[in-house]
Formats: structure tokens, C-alpha cells, sequence
């Protein structure tokens, strides 16, 4: 889920304890954000807190202009009072504070202050429902390439249709000499099942078990072929 806010316009630049903030104003949310009455504005505001606009949120600035479309990502500077009292006087427009984590940002925002009255384009803030310093530790993560990638095989970007076609190994485990796999306990007492081992390196082996679970395990056909891909396969994705 995202927030959307259209109809974005620079009004200036001034220095925060992060750096240079970039006060903006954008269009109300319709309903109770655009109400008549300051104090409906302000309460819905209010009530919203740490859920819209947060201080230290994380959002996103979408510019289009004649040359393409560019994306800007950056943390909410302005505090709920500061947001509040503007909405208090304000009806149509919310006004608050940005720092951009890409300083040419601020140049390009310059000129399009200075250049305000002939600008056609198109502004807007999506904002992410979650706090920049609680994914930070993840993202600084991304910046470095590991040494090792767990699954690299599937996991690193490949080239299109790659993994339609690419042969997905057993488990290292299951893949010893002798190993197999006892699934008697997925039947009922009464099916008077009790030995049936599967051998993932043996196709003759899998497609039996994979019939058996269908036909006479308390597993329907859909969680048996389920059983069978995640034992046969080192990774799986399967939907529950």
C-alpha cells in the first residue's frame, strides 16, 4: 500500500540539521484532510500520525518532464505540528519538508524555482508506509556485493526465461548416497500405509510417491504435489 499526492510545487530551500530540507506543498487527500473546518483538518491529520507523512518516512518524489521521468527518494523533515499548523490556515494545500538523499536534486530544484511560471511539469509524492531508519541497516546491506549469495543460482538477476528453463537440484542432503525420504505418516492409520520412502534422485521413485500421496494420503492433490517439489528441490515458492 502506498500514499499518492498530486499536484506537487517547490517553494524553497533551507538548511536542516540533515542538510538543505526542500519545503513543498502538495494537494489536500480528499475527504476529512480537505474538510471546511480547520479542526476536522487538523484532527484527521492528527489521527494519521506515524501512518501519513511521518517525520523520518520514507518517500519518493516522481518528476516527468519533456526529457522522461525521474524518481527521488528521500525522508520527511517537517514535524506533525509543522503539518498541522499549515493545514490549520490551508484547506486545499498540505505544506512540508523533504531531504533528498541525492544532492543534484536541490540544483534541479533551484531551477525550477527560478523557472516556476513555465514549467509544465509533473509532480508528484508516493510515499512508503515505513520509517527510513527501520530498513536502513538493509539497504546500506545492498550497497556492498557479497562475497556469496545463498541460492545464486536462482536468486541473482538472470537473463529472461532463465528459470523456466534452468534444472533445480535436489537438497545437498538428499542427494547422499542412500538417502530417502519416509512419508508413511502422511496417511491415515486405516490406509495401512506404513513404508513409503521416496528417493529424489530416482525419477521412477518420485512419480510413485507423488501418485500414492495423491490417491490415498490425507493430503489433497495440490499439498501433495507440494510435498514432493520441496523435498525434491533445494528451494521452492509455494503459495499457503
Amino acid at each position: 500500500m502506498f500514499n499518492v499526492y498530486a499536484d506537487v510545487n517547490f517553494t524553497s530551500i533551507v538548511p536542516d540539521h540533515r542538510g538543505l530540507s526542500v519545503s513543498l506543498s502538495l494537494r489536500a487527500p480528499p475527504g476529512r484532510a480537505s474538510a471546511r473546518q480547520a479542526e476536522a483538518r487538523v484532527a484527521f491529520w492528527q489521527g494519521m500520525s506515524g501512518k501519513r507523512l511521518p517525520q523520518g518516512g520514507l518517500i519518493a518524489l516522481v518528476w516527468e518532464t519533456t526529457m522522461g521521468i525521474a524518481v527521488h527518494l528521500g525522508v520527511v523533515a517537517s514535524s506533525l505540528k509543522e503539518l498541522t499548523d499549515g493545514v490549520r490556515s490551508d484547506s486545499e494545500r498540505v505544506k512540508i519538508r523533504i531531504v533528498f538523499f541525492d544532492s543534484q536534486i536541490e540544483l534541479r530544484i533551484l531551477q525550477a524555482l527560478e523557472n516556476r511560471r513555465s514549467s509544465k511539469d509533473v509532480k508528484m509524492l508516493v510515499e512508503s508506509p515505513v520509517m527510513f531508519e527501520a530498513i536502513r541497516p538493509f539497504l546500506e546491506a545492498l550497497k556492498a556485493e557479497p562475497e556469496t549469495v545463498p541460492f545464486s543460482k536462482y536468486l541473482v538477476f538472470r537473463p529472461p526465461n532463465f528459470l523456466k528453463e534452468c534444472t533445480i537440484n535436489p537438497p545437498k542432503y538428499a542427494q547422499i548416497p542412500g538417502f530417502t525420504f519416509q512419508l508413511a505418516s502422511l496417511f491415515p492409520d486405516d490406509a495401512g500405509v506404513d513404508d513409503l520412502r521416496v528417493d529424489v534422485s530416482d525419477v521412477r521413485s518420485v512419480r510413485q510417491t507423488r501418485i500414492a500421496l495423491q490417491n490415498g494420503s490425507r493430503l489433497d492433490p495440490s499439498q501433495a504435489d507440494s510435498i514432493i517439489d520441496v523435498l525434491t528441490r533445494e528451494i521452492a515458492l509455494i503459495q499457503g
